[in-house]
């Protein structure tokens, strides 16, 4: 564990004894993500909400993670935040009879995937969470690793559901003992959910159907995910041989089955219709699969800006049957105008409609009928890219999610 100097005892009272207005809450963002590295899905949003926190009080960021490298240990701020403190969870020892006994039957077991924050990094946190007016934490996971069960002044923002991971894991699983195992975390989890309305001042899910498996809950929010208004109108340019593209990081399970699935069922069916058409991967990781000899396939790896490489797409696909939460992804291709060509699940949390904002199909056949659409009928495409970025302007930009994420701090802040 590193932390940052200022972050132990008198460091910490000297740190808050700046002025600041009355009227600006001070803000603690607690994070796994180092918003100066590599974007994806979850480490956009956390980034993008403390940006949007950053307009209704002064941002702090903690990080907390599994293992941050030596420049990351000694920032003093990561995206432009003041970076507290940084925190490198540690490995606990196998449970006992008794952890175990809990873990299967006690919602508050709160170590549940072997890893805490020692005792002095549980303190040195309470201190810096005493400091601030309220605590935005970026996960479940994360919350639990620090062994609290009570969290005040906070807001707990998932952006993935964790029953509901292994609940679409369960429909996906075809083996007895894989499906049993799902079965049981999805209860498990589910347990401990029905516990967050009073270990937490608010929660935060992304879309009304997460809201929906929470009931009637005074204190849960609904804070969509977005993505970055362009500058711009996008412009595209449809190459000869055309292309289908995914953007999602490799390192994320659910995202390496998906393509494991198009790559084996519907690609080539593709390939039988338009033999030369390409599909190009990008995000973190895809380079380094091994994807069995897949033809016409380009795993590009990380790429910093992929709106140029997405102009060239005939349409993004997002071929997902597991996953809690909603898939930045969709409002990222929204914003390119390039179609999309999205499972079910893919698109869940999202207001659209097959045909209307994007393509929707859920087995091979199907997800490749709907593929062939778009490399041979660009002009359907683009209505359908320009109904969904109309949509995206109005309900999926961050600069959207303003007023959802000032509703949650309001309600902790009037309870204070």
């Amino acid at each position: 564990m590193t932390s940052q100097p200022a972050a132990d005892g008198a460091g910490i009272q000297k740190l808050f004894a700046m002025p600041s207005s009355p009227a600006k809450p001070k803000i603690l963002c607690l994070t796994y993500h180092n918003f100066d590295g590599p974007e994806f899905g979850a480490a956009l949003r956390a980034r993008h909400v403390c940006e949007l926190l950053a307009r209704l009080g002064d941002v702090r960021v903690v990080l907390a993670g599994d293992q941050y490298d030596a420049p990351t240990k000694a920032k003093k701020t990561v995206g432009g935040f003041e970076l507290l403190d940084v925190v490198e969870f540690q490995p606990t020892p196998p449970w006992s009879l008794v952890e175990r006994f809990r873990n299967e039957f006690d919602g508050r077991f709160l170590n549940t995937d072997h890893r805490q924050a020692r005792a002095e990094d549980r303190q040195r946190l309470q201190t810096l969470m005493a400091a601030h007016d309220l605590v935005w934490v970026h996960s479940l996971k994360l919350a639990n690793r620090f062994g609290l069960w009570h969290w005040p002044k906070s807001v707990l923002d998932m952006d993935d559901i964790t029953s509901s991971i292994y609940r679409t894991s369960l429909q996906q699983a075809a083996h007895p003992l894989e499906r049993f195992r799902h079965w049981r975390q999805a209860l498990l989890w589910r347990r401990r959910e029905k516990f967050l309305a009073g270990r937490f001042e608010a929660m935060c899910v992304c879309s009304e159907q997460d809201r929906e498996q929470f009931g009637v809950v005074k204190n849960l929010f609904v804070v969509p995910n977005g993505f970055a208004r362009p500058a711009s109108v996008p412009v595209r340019h449809l190459p000869t041989p055309p292309r289908l593209g995914f953007v999602g990081t490799f390192n994320y399970e659910p995202n390496r089955e998906g393509m494991r699935w198009f790559i084996e069922a519907v690609w080539p069916r593709v390939l039988e219709k338009i033999p030369d058409a390409r599909l190009r991967l990008v995000g973190a990781g895809s380079d380094r699969e091994n994807w069995r000899g897949a033809r016409n396939l380009d795993a590009l790896g990380f790429v910093a800006d992929a709106a140029e490489e997405m102009a060239t797409w005939s349409a993004s696909i997002v071929p997902l049957f597991v996953g809690g939460g909603t898939r930045i992804k969709i409002a990222e291709s929204f914003s390119r105008q390039c179609p999309v060509v999205s499972t079910s699940l893919g698109a869940y949390g999202y207001e659209v409609r097959d045909g209307d904002e994007l393509w929707l199909a859920d087995t091979p056949a199907d997800f490749a009928e709907k593929c062939l659409r778009a490399l041979t009928h660009p002009a359907e495409g683009r209505l359908l890219a320009g109904r969904a970025w109309e949509k995206f302007l109005r309900q999926w930009t961050w600069d959207a999610q303003a007023g959802h994420v000032a509703a949650a701090v309001n309600f902790v802040l009037k309870k204070s």
